[in-house]
């Protein structure tokens, strides 16, 4: 990282930081194995926890194996036992949906939204939608709406949010009866959009049993 510095102020800064270095005892030093990045992180849980915070600290569920394992390699209970009930969380969540069951949903004013087969809930989110929160009831209920998120979010990083609002996966038998829009999403939106979400989609293989309520 790169922080501005007055020319006049390097020299003193550079003393006081000798100064310290050297009346200071020596700092104990050990080596675990976390990358940088999830460094990173832990040390913005440690900072929530000291706040008293801690619980309500956010980490995107593609972060969950990594923090699992630096708040093991770190003996950071706390941590691991908020990453243990994140894990609960989308467990219980997460399951395989009849497309009538998501009709039903959007009907009772709720709006649930089917994208490449993934089921998102956007229902509490839509106010705080930056395109306004009539646009997403008005052109992307109950059908595949993978031509509509191309379109309106040319950048990738609106992928980042699907995973707070996964429920899970169309039953596959009940794809054929969805809806797609007159013009196909292209073969490379696709193609990004499943390999980000691979982190966290049901594999149909381990759904299989996870059949509609």
């Amino acid at each position: 990282e790169m922080f501005p510095i007055k020319k006049a102020l390097l020299k003193p800064c550079i003393a006081l930081t000798k100064s310290v270095r050297d009346s200071a005892p020596a700092a104990p030093e050990v080596a675990v194995d976390v990358d940088c990045a999830t460094l990173d992180r832990v040390l913005l849980f440690l900072e929530s926890e000291a706040l008293g915070k801690g619980d309500a600290y956010d980490f995107p569920l593609t972060l969950l194996p990594d923090l699992t394992a630096a708040a093991r390699a770190l003996s950071l209970r706390p941590l691991a036992e908020l990453c243990e009930a994140r894990s609960g969380e989308f467990a219980s969540r997460v399951r395989e949906w009849s497309f009538d069951e998501v009709k039903r949903k959007n009907a009772t004013g709720e709006v649930w939204l089917v994208l490449d087969g993934m089921v998102l809930d956007v229902t509490r989110w839509l106010p705080e939608h930056p395109g306004g929160s009539t646009i997403i009831p008005g052109q992307a209920l109950n059908l595949d709406c993978s031509r509509f998120f191309e379109v309106y979010h040319a950048s990738r990083e609106s992928f980042t949010f699907l995973e707070h609002f996964y429920m899970g996966e169309v039953r596959a038998e009940d794809l054929p009866s969805v809806p797609q829009p007159d013009e196909p999403p292209s073969g490379d939106f696709l193609e990004q959009l499943r390999m980000y979400c691979a982190a966290f989609r049901l594999r149909r293989e381990a759904a299989a049993h996870l059949g509609a309520a």
